[in-house]
This record gives C-alpha cells, sequence and structure tokens, in this order.
C-alpha cells in the first residue's frame, strides 16, 4: 500500500468526531442497519474513501464514528447522517490522545485488510495469505 506524500506525513493528521446519542428510553434499542445513523455514515465513508471507525461509547446507547483526513479540510455534508452532531475535532498540533491514537491505529488497520481482501488474500486467524492458482508458475519451489 503506498500513501500519497501528503498521507505519509503524520503530522498532518485531522480528525472529527461524530457522535449519535440513540434512544434515551429503556430498553435501548437500535435501528435496522439501513437505518443506523452511524453504520449508514461509515458505510458511505468507507465508499468515498475516507479514512474512518466507528464504535460503541462507554454510556448505554450512544455510539461514535471517528472521520481521519490529511491536508484541507473536506466537506462531510454528503457523507454523514442528519442525526450525527459533530462534537470533537483536532489536529496534530494539538496533540494526539491515547484514545485517538488508537482509533487511528484500528481505521489504518481496516484500510490494509480490506486492501489485502480486494486483492483476494485470505485472512486465517491474525495472517494474510495468497491462496496458490493453479495456472500461476511457482516463483520458489522450496
Amino acid at each position: 500500500l503506498s500513501l500519497p506524500p501528503s498521507q505519509a506525513d503524520l503530522t498532518g493528521i485531522k480528525w472529527k468526531r461524530y457522535v449519535w446519542q440513540g434512544p434515551t428510553s429503556a430498553p435501548i434499542l437500535f435501528p435496522v442497519t439501513e437505518e443506523d445513523p452511524i453504520l449508514c455514515s461509515f458505510s458511505r465513508c468507507l465508499k468515498a474513501d475516507v479514512l474512518s471507525v466507528w464504535r460503541r461509547s462507554q454510556r448505554p446507547g450512544r455510539r461514535e464514528l471517528w472521520l481521519f483526513w490529511w491536508g484541507d479540510d473536506p466537506n462531510f455534508a454528503e457523507l454523514i447522517h442528519h442525526e450525527l452532531t459533530a462534537e470533537e475535532d483536532g489536529v496534530w498540533e494539538s496533540g494526539l490522545s491515547y484514545e485517538c491514537r488508537t482509533l487511528l491505529f484500528k481505521a489504518i488497520h481496516n484500510l490494509l485488510e480490506r486492501c489485502l481482501m480486494n486483492r483476494s488474500f485470505v485472512r486465517v486467524g491474525k495472517w494474510f495469505v495468497k491462496p496458490y492458482e493453479k495456472d500461476e508458475k511457482p516463483i520458489n519451489k522450496r
């Protein structure tokens, strides 16, 4: 995976955290996947090649969507569901909290996994392997 020069510079990282509060009444019922504001927005971000990750918050019923990018601030209006609220944003220069670094790593890990799967790799436990194809010429017989 090669990143453009603007994406290889960590000091240019920016992020934004969106929150969906969810239902305030008990019991907590989550919408069907197509109607879920977090998953719907996350899916749109993946299709638009925006580095993103979602997670459940420690508060019941609350979930978050984190977006990461480099360079100029993009317009996320088409990607983000109207029920989500932008709660926090930041830049590398103001510091990356442990939480933010962890989620950035998870988003990059997910991106790498998708890239490998799109190139016909198969996941075996924590490893990725490329299955041998019958018509393929052997590179090394050992």
